[in-house]
């Protein structure tokens, strides 16, 4: 099994990076897209290429990560796009529910947007590979630390993290969230550049 990284998403896996990106947060964002084709398709067109880091196994698309920085983030939902797929009126409210979601950057600090890795892909070494390039693309464009945020349900996610040095810096409770996205509480980690 060879596992090749690729610093952007090439258009021709654009369709299964959107299935798996969303497969993987499903609970968190079908409350709020609530029509799953619609939400892919929506993700489909409007990922950011240049955001993503891609992880292909024998030369098949097998995970993504998404970055944020410079205002720029894997899931750059665009108003033409969400307009077209669910309506001016779907299209707002689903814009004013995901600025509930949105994450602030902070000066010098590389910002994971999601990680996702294909069902069949799992437990094979494809999630540490990406968050791998993800610390190595930090380092290269000069970020003093990566940052991401794992809920309280990833437990198999955080002890990953952990794993591959990031350290828990907070953790805010959401009690109102669990039953309509399925979690309570975010824990912000972050990963000094400098660690090894």
């Amino acid at each position: 099994m060879t596992i090749d990284i690729l610093n952007h998403l090439p258009d021709k896996y654009r369709q299964a990076a959107a299935e798996t990106y969303y497969e993987a947060f499903r609970r968190k964002l079908h409350p709020i897209m609530r029509d799953d084709r619609k939400a892919i398709a929506a993700l489909a067109a409007d990922f950011d290429a240049e955001r993503a880091i891609v992880a292909l196994v024998d030369g098949e698309f097998a995970g993504i990560a998404g970055i944020k920085h410079d205002g720029r983030q894997l899931a750059n939902l665009t108003w033409a796009t969400m307009r077209q797929q669910f309506g001016i009126w779907g299209a707002l409210w689903r814009f004013a529910l995901l600025a509930l979601l949105e994450r602030k950057q902070e000066k010098g600090v590389l910002l994971m947007d999601g990680i996702a890795v294909r069902p069949e892909m799992r437990g094979k070494g494809v999630g540490t590979q990406l968050l791998e390039a993800v610390y190595a693309y930090a380092r290269e464009a000069g970020f003093d630390a990566v940052r991401l945020d794992v809920v309280d349900t990833n437990p198999r996610a955080r002890q990953l993290y952990e794993r591959r040095g990031f350290i828990a810096e907070k953790t805010a409770s959401y009690p109102f969230l669990q039953r309509v996205m399925g979690f309570s509480a975010v824990t912000t980690m972050t990963r000094p550049v400098n660690a090894q």
